[in-house]
């Protein structure tokens, strides 16, 4: 049944018997509509027919309202009316009482067997919220996709999409394009980024809707989105290339092409790989390496630090590249047997073929492996190459990090990481950074108690953070276990030294309050380069 009313809007009959009347206010886009069981959100205010006393509102509380639809979570009217909205549809229903709250009403507000008013706006439904703010929503459609990871946001993804303002498309993608999310020249405005990143998979398609500040902002499309407008964007997602920044300076840029449908081992430190390899200096595009096949374990340096480390982010069947700059790749120096000219940026395509992962390792490979690493480590820190150094000391520990072995084998996992933490501690020490040396020489001594580097490279740092008390501790222990070491005595000898200076200074009378605060006395240091053994001796070096 049809009539006009209010505004001379078409009223349509829902039910039949005059139970739910619809009238139209803005139409709605697209030609959805919620089914039963979907999440509905809508704003909507309701009145009495027979005085207009407004009764509820969720746009007074500036709190949309979601339920879910055809479950008798709300009044019959509410069933009815909402399913047959559009998405955007704003409309009023007039329900009589048997479809709202009969004959006994509802608290002291709405009266026995009253026909209700309600203009309804349907916003969304079935829609996951992307920000907390109710800035970008979306709502998967009919391609579920495949797997479980999304794109990050620096990463390359191929995409198919429609822009649109009030229902009308203002820009359409040609067919499926490569788009570098987070670059300027991005079309994609930076809510349907976010949501791509969030939610979506490779194969999946989904409708974005984003709020003004999440789209084109007070600025618009000229032409095309007014400032300050909401757009909706229906997305393709087909694939994407995974893009990492391993060393977050700019110097490793992987490019994974692709997302695997099955799954591949990583390349990580100390696996067996075998690959298709061709090498490029990327100013000029001159091949130096292959193509060719090669057999190599990752991290053993057969090739540049950065390659190797490159390879990590790259699973079994997948290819990629990986791009150099110089001091990852052959520095200052270059390679002239190879034709990679001085400062030469270089590019690698690879596909890798097989991988033997490090978990499938014995124990005794994965122990040769973490020592290699850790005599690379050693390399690193005594040419002052402190990041790489710390680098290979944490690769080294991760290879035997939850291993325990028997008998020599365990022993053998201990020692190596103690020595670890140790010789990170020495780094950290280089660096400044004694909380962190502090700490990790503490983890060290958890694991070996008479670790006699452990307690002097603690102690040293206690001392220079004049914790005396502790930085004595430490020494005393470290000659209870070696009573030769000399190293341990000089400093125990400086911190007792120090230890005076503040009993004296702390002695005076008046010191504190009518002085200028002291500064702590000046150190001696017990040896100028600690890696030096004819100044230190065997216990205080890295190891």
């Amino acid at each position: 049944m049809h009539m006009r009313l209010r505004g001379g809007g078409e009223v349509v009959d829902l039910t039949g018997d005059g139970g739910v009347l619809k009238e139209i206010l803005v139409e709605g886009s697209g030609d959805e509509l919620p089914q039963n069981n979907d999440d509905v959100c809508v704003h909507y205010e309701g009145t009495l027919q027979s005085d207009g006393s407004k009764f509820d509102s969720s746009r007074d509380r500036n709190t949309p309202f979601t339920f879910k639809l055809g479950q008798g979570k709300v009044i019959k009217g509410w069933d009815k009316g909402v399913a047959t909205m559009k998405r955007g549809e704003k409309a009023v229903f007039t329900i009589r009482s048997d479809y709202g709250y009969g004959a006994e009403g509802s608290g002291d507000k709405i009266p026995g067997n009253a026909t209700l008013i309600f203009e309804v706006e349907l916003l969304r439904w079935n829609e996951r919220e992307i920000t907390n703010d109710g800035g970008v929503y979306l709502k998967p459609l009919d391609k579920k996709g495949t797997g479980w990871r999304h794109p990050d946001r620096h990463d390359e993804v191929i995409v198919k999409y429609e822009g649109r303002y009030e229902g009308q498309p203002f820009t359409v993608s040609n067919d499926f394009e490569m788009i570098k999310l987070g670059s300027p020249s991005s079309p994609l405005p930076p809510g349907v980024e976010r949501a791509i990143c969030k939610e979506m998979k490779k194969g999946s398609n989904a409708l974005i809707t984003c709020r003004s500040d999440y789209a084109f902002g007070e600025h618009g499309v000229p032409g095309k989105v007014p400032p300050n407008a909401d757009v909706i964007y229906e997305v393709e997602l087909k694939d994407w290339n995974a893009i990492h920044d391993v060393a977050k300076d700019g110097g490793i840029i992987v490019k994974c092409l692709g997302q695997l449908d099955t799954y591949g081992p990583l390349c990580d430190d100390a696996s067996k790989v075998t690959l298709h390899v061709e090498g490029k200096v990327l100013e000029d595009g001159k091949v130096f390496l292959g193509p060719a096949e090669k057999c190599i374990t990752v991290g053993d340096g057969e090739m540049p630090e950065g390659f190797e480390r490159g390879l990590e982010k790259i699973k079994k069947g997948q290819n990629a590249i990986i791009t150099l700059s110089p001091n990852y790749a052959y520095g200052e120096a270059g390679n002239e047997d190879m034709g990679v000219p001085a400062n030469a940026t270089v590019q690698y395509v690879v596909n890798v073929n097989e991988v033997t992962p490090t978990y499938q390792l014995q124990l005794k490979d994965k122990l040769a492996a973490a020592e290699k690493r850790k005599e690379q480590g050693n390399v690193f820190f005594k040419s002052e190459d402190l990041e790489k150094a710390l680098n290979k000391y944490d690769k080294a520990f991760k290879l035997v990090q939850y291993e325990q072995g028997e008998g020599d084998e365990a022993e053998a996992v201990k020692n190596l990481k103690s020595t670890c933490h140790t010789n990170k501690a020495a780094v950290l020490e280089k660096q400044g950074k004694l909380d962190e040396c502090i700490a990790e020489c503490t983890k060290s001594l958890d694991i070996k108690p008479t670790n006699v580097k452990a307690l002097f490279r603690r102690g040293k740092a206690y001392c220079t953070q004049n914790r005396l008390e502790d930085a004595t501790k430490d020494l005393k222990q470290a000659l209870t276990v070696d009573p030769e070491n000399k190293a341990a005595k000089q400093q125990l000898l400086l911190d007792q030294k120090d230890k005076k200076v503040f009993g004296k200074m702390f002695a005076k009378p008046g010191a504190l309050a009518t002085e200028k605060p002291a500064s702590a006395p000046k150190k001696e240091e017990p040896a100028k380069e600690e890696e030096k053994i004819e100044e230190l001796g065997e216990d205080t070096r890295i190891k």
